[in-house]
């Protein structure tokens, strides 16, 4: 018993530890009929959470707001055209961003042109390529850690839940024990849902544990971009 304990355990690590990964890629994506390129990350928040966040932090500290996502709006592709942004350059720019589903949570593309046709790439626009990158990463380590204590609150509160809703029971069983005959149905029900709460409460614990070690993963790693 303790040994297949053990091996889930280990199961759920190995799993964690594939999707904490934050990688940005230099990719394109397909765009007014042209492969454009673009910069790609693939984080867990689902894509609305994602687009809400990345809108709000780009009004923040650069001054701009995508559209697209808002009041009765949720698009895949959001923009901000005809704006300028000094961290990349002083020239006026459009500045896209793709958010769709993936099978963890969301995939993220990230372009910028310059009027017409003339989009920044690695090549021929390498510092402004690198700004944008760094605006990226920069949102990254500002909102990633906010997300996971999120999630680890709700999950912590959930567990405490439980685990009252639990103790009730148990004092409800204990406190009826001396009168079976009268109450046997009453028993055997307070027994089924003692039961229930026992596999979600061991569901949320996994789940907690997994959300603590996810965040540690992230942190470090997010030094590490730090350090670049």
């Amino acid at each position: 018993m303790k040994t297949t304990f053990f091996l889930i355990i280990y199961l759920i690590a190995m799993q964690v530890d594939a999707q904490s990964s934050i990688q940005l890629l230099d990719t394109t994506i397909d765009y007014d009929k042209a492969q454009r390129s673009c910069i790609q990350v693939n984080l867990d928040p689902e894509p609305q959470t994602l687009k809400n966040a990345w809108r709000d932090y780009l009004k923040d500290n650069y001054d701009f707001k995508l559209k697209g996502i808002g009041f009765l709006s949720n698009k895949d592709l959001l923009s901000a055209e005809a704006i300028t942004i000094n961290q990349i350059s002083s020239n006026v720019m459009d500045f896209y961003t793709h958010i769709v589903e993936d099978e963890n949570g969301s995939e993220m593309k990230v372009f910028v042109r310059h009027g017409y046709d003339i989009y920044i790439n690695k090549e021929n626009y390498p510092d402004e390529y690198n700004a944008l990158r760094e605006i990226l990463e920069s949102f990254i380590k500002y909102y990633l850690p906010k997300y996971y204590e999120g999630k680890i609150n709700d999950t912590e509160k959930r567990v405490n839940e439980l685990t009252k809703e639990r103790n009730d029971l148990k004092n409800n069983i204990d406190n009826n024990s001396n009168k079976i005959e009268k109450l046997k149905n009453e028993i055997k029900q307070k027994e089924e849902a003692l039961i229930a709460n026992k596999t979600q409460l061991e569901i949320k614990e996994k789940k907690l544990i997994k959300r603590k070690e996810k965040l540690e993963r992230i942190r470090i790693q997010l030094r590490k971009y730090s350090k670049k």
